[in-house]
């Protein structure tokens, strides 16, 4: 299939809407969630390797965009998440796009020693939900090979069960 050309914009898909609610249920207001393959930066200076959802719509360049991320691998699912974890602070009030004006200079690696998610900055947040999508959806093996996971410590058995609190304490669904 040919690369999509930029500057689409659409709406999420079902199977989107699908793969989201399995991890923010009605939290998010899905309609007004807009996926762009575009540089959401003036003049295309959005690096082709990153994505970005300031303003509560997802910015993806050529190289990461893809026609519905519920159709695409772990690895593009986690990102997809990730960006819609970023959707979900926005539209909970967290002012993402000024966060995200220092995003290149923190890290969004963690360890799950916090009892809430509020606790942990912008980036980890999205981290760890992204993280415990993809150890929820396809299990240890998967998570442990995952070249973008950004959790800190041991992963085995009992890894999913030391998320759920945190997870819970932000009202997402387990």
């Amino acid at each position: 299939m040919e690369p999509q050309q930029e500057g689409l914009t659409r709406a999420l898909t079902p199977g989107e809407v699908n793969l989201a609610r399995s991890v923010f249920g009605s939290t998010i207001f899905y309609q007004s969630v807009l996926v762009h393959c575009d540089s959401y930066l003036p003049f295309g200076l959005q690096n082709q390797y990153t994505a970005m959802s300031p303003n509560g719509e997802l910015y993806f360049r050529r190289s990461l965009y893809e026609r519905d991320y519920a159709n695409q691998d772990p690895e593009a699912q986690h990102l997809f998440i990730h960006e819609m974890a970023h959707v979900w602070q926005h539209q909970k009030g967290m002012w993402v796009r000024t966060r995200g004006l220092l995003s290149w200079a923190v890290s969004y690696q963690y360890r799950l020693d916090q009892p809430l998610l509020r606790h942990y900055s912008m980036e980890r947040q999205a981290s760890i939900i992204a993280d415990y999508f993809i150890l929820k959806r396809y299990g240890a093996n998967t998570f442990f090979r995952l070249p973008n996971r950004k959790l800190i410590g041991i992963v085995d058995r009992w890894t999913l069960s030391q998320f759920q609190p945190i997870i819970r304490s932000a009202g997402l669904p387990l």
